[in-house]
């Protein structure tokens, strides 16, 4: 990938600091949803409820000046495969992975995202990438390692770390493939057609789930409040999100984008105190470290572009 411009970056960085707060969003907004509302039904719904968002900002955007190629098939359903993989993966590791250790797999998002980019994209990472890899995953674990509550020594693993890591994989792949298949058509139709996809599997997935380990559906219609969570986590965690990810994939690449969205709890932490929880001093100093890492990249990035123009 080419080295993006000092307008692209900043692009970049308002997009996906945006997306990464949308997702820590998510983390207390969904733990509240689900002490009322079973699990696999608040990840088939966050899709439902999004897809009419994307399709209409796809209505509403201007068309692709070039024609796009023509769709193929078993293109989209490997994209929507990869999509639904990582939320079967993801809700399955959580639930048999050690709760602490899960989290710091989860930090490591941007080590598995480098390594598969490097065997799809052969494309080395831009300097100073590596430093912030550094300060990204540790400033997370700070943070994870900080979480008030938590039990002193509480670490193991319990089998559902790997799946977290192949989950991690898939989204990855995803992330790659998208910008490869669909980007001629531009990031909105691009998240729309892979969303539509991926809400029919993951659909049937719960489909298969029901009939088999059954789903604890709803026994009250949702208030005011949790109705209002429902529609948050549907149009901005999977339709907003989606696009400001895709968005920025495009313009820095997967490795790149990864980092930010180690920023995820940071957000998390922000919002939660919020609503009344005080952050511990390990989790402000491992927020610090991760945004100064990001900063640190950017910084050198926008440098190098500035250099770049001035000698062109």
């Amino acid at each position: 990938m080419a080295d993006p411009s000092t307008a692209a970056l900043r692009r970049a960085t308002i997009v996906l600091l945006l997306a990464a707060l949308i997702w820590g969003s998510m983390i207390p907004i969904l733990a509240a949803l689900a002490e009322h509302y079973d699990k696999w039904l608040l990840s088939w719904l966050r899709y439902v409820l999004g897809l009419p968002v994307l399709w209409l900002a796809v209505l509403c955007s201007v068309p692709p000046v070039a024609a796009p190629r023509p769709l193929q098939a078993g293109r989209l359903f490997r994209l929507g495969a990869a999509m639904t993989a990582f939320s079967v993966l993801y809700t399955f590791g959580v639930a048999t992975a050690h709760p602490a250790t899960a989290a710091i797999v989860l930090m490591c998002g941007p080590i598995w995202a480098t390594i598969l980019s490097r065997v799809l994209l052969r494309a080395p990472p831009p300097p100073g990438f590596y430093v912030t890899l550094v300060l990204v995953v540790c400033g997370g674990i700070l943070v994870v390692l900080g979480t008030p509550g938590r039990t002193a020594g509480g670490l193991g693993v319990e089998g559902g770390e790997v799946l977290l890591v192949i989950a991690q994989l898939c989204w990855s792949w995803y992330s790659i493939r998208a910008q490869q298949w669909l980007a001629d058509r531009g990031q909105m139709a691009l998240s729309a057609l892979s969303s539509s996809v991926a809400s029919v599997l993951l659909g049937g997935v719960c489909l298969v789930v029901w009939m088999t380990l059954g789903l604890d559906l709803p026994t009250r219609a949702p208030t005011l409040v949790e109705g209002g969570m429902i529609v948050w986590i549907g149009v901005l965690g999977v339709a907003v999100a989606v696009l400001l990810w895709n968005t920025g994939v495009s313009l820095v690449g997967v490795p790149v984008a990864s980092l930010f969205s180690n920023s995820a709890p940071v957000f998390a932490i922000g919002l939660g105190a919020l609503m009344g929880f005080t952050p511990s001093w390990l989790q402000l100093a491992g927020g610090a470290v991760v945004l100064a890492g990001i900063a640190q990249l950017q910084i050198r990035q926008t440098w190098m572009a500035r250099a770049a123009r001035r000698a062109g």
